[in-house]
């Protein structure tokens, strides 16, 4: 599923709306800068699936704290 794009400046006047294509449609969200891709924004279930495949990346971003 391709992500739907929005700049910062949407995500600051959009939030709920944003937040909630994301957690009831499932809806991946870009979000952007100056056309630079800063984020992604997707599902909690999404990364939550991610981190209990990959438990090494978790491992990685706590030890780079």
């Amino acid at each position: 599923m391709e992500p739907k794009t929005y700049s910062t400046i949407d995500l600051r006047k959009q939030m709920g709306e944003i937040l909630d294509r994301t957690r009831i449609a499932g809806e991946p969200a870009a979000i952007t800068r100056r056309g630079k891709t800063l984020a992604y924004l997707v599902p909690a279930e999404w990364f939550e699936q991610y981190i209990a495949q990959h438990p090494q990346a978790s491992d990685a971003d706590r030890n780079a704290a």
